[in-house]
């Protein structure tokens, strides 16, 4: 993933920097004080996402969002600013991909990497996965691609708690204690939404990620591309931003506390 970062203050394109680097640990980053001399930059090297300051000397960020735009119409491009008051000239108007206000830290970068609106080219390994995960955020999930449909919400639920459990085998009882969060019996349900979601996988192709055992459940870790996976391999520290939000289970998890 190639990233340009410019601030024209010399500590705050460190921080920037730094903090890239924690979150992404193998990005290629361009650092610049100066926009004129990262745009010159631009024109001849291509990138994929770009973090920029906004108040700068001479050109602006928001001049410069604007030219490597019209270089690269689907570049991802994240402003980093001290100040709330250009938030609706760069979302209405510039079309930004997002918006981060100072001091930028590596938890910020790492959530608006995991929600880039154009993917970046994955690596070796991850290339030959077809499934992509995003847990930062609002949960979803991707097949090459495409957003990954199921039969009701509460399969989708369900794919993404075996998802939150790393790995783990999870049981019946523990899914329906989770997702119910009452006393009454909900196997019957459950038992269609386990079909839906064997069904849906199988239906695209990726039916191997997910593993059975005698009234368990779980997802092979080993067989998709996912946000919340990459940040556990690079961070020993936990993760505190958003984190599947459209599941009132997943606001308390300890490991992000």
């Amino acid at each position: 993933m190639r990233i340009l970062a410019v601030d024209d203050e010399k500590l705050m394109l460190a921080a920037l920097m730094d903090s890239i680097a924690e979150a992404e640990p193998d990005a290629e980053i361009y650092a610049f004080r100066k926009a004129q001399e990262a745009l010159n930059f631009a024109r001849e090297n291509e990138i994929d996402v770009a973090f920029l300051d906004i108040r700068m000397r001479g050109m602006d960020g928001l001049e410069l969002g604007r030219e490597v735009l019209n270089l690269y119409p689907e570049l991802n491009l994240i402003f980093c600013t001290g100040y709330d008051e250009y938030i609706s000239e760069a979302f209405r108007e510039i079309r930004c991909n997002g918006y981060i206000t100072k001091p930028v830290d590596a938890v910020q970068i790492a959530t608006e990497l995991a929600h880039l609106r154009v993917p970046m080219a994955r690596g070796k390994n991850d290339e030959e996965k077809t499934v992509s995960i995003r847990c930062f955020g609002y949960f979803e999930a991707f097949v090459k691609g495409k957003p990954l449909e199921f039969g009701s919400g509460k399969t989708k639920e369900l794919f993404a708690y075996l998802v939150h459990s790393c790995g783990r085998v999870c049981s019946n009882q523990e899914i329906m204690t989770c997702m119910w969060e009452d006393d009454k019996d909900h196997y019957s349900y459950f038992k269609k939404m386990r079909k839906d979601l064997e069904d849906t996988l199988q239906k695209n192709h990726c039916e191997d990620i997910l593993f059975r055992q005698w009234g368990g459940l779980g997802i092979d870790t080993e067989k998709v591309t996912c946000d919340l996976y990459s940040w556990k391999k690079k961070h020993n520290g936990p993760y505190k931003g958003d984190y599947m939000l459209q599941y009132s289970w997943a606001n308390g998890c300890s490991w992000r506390i």
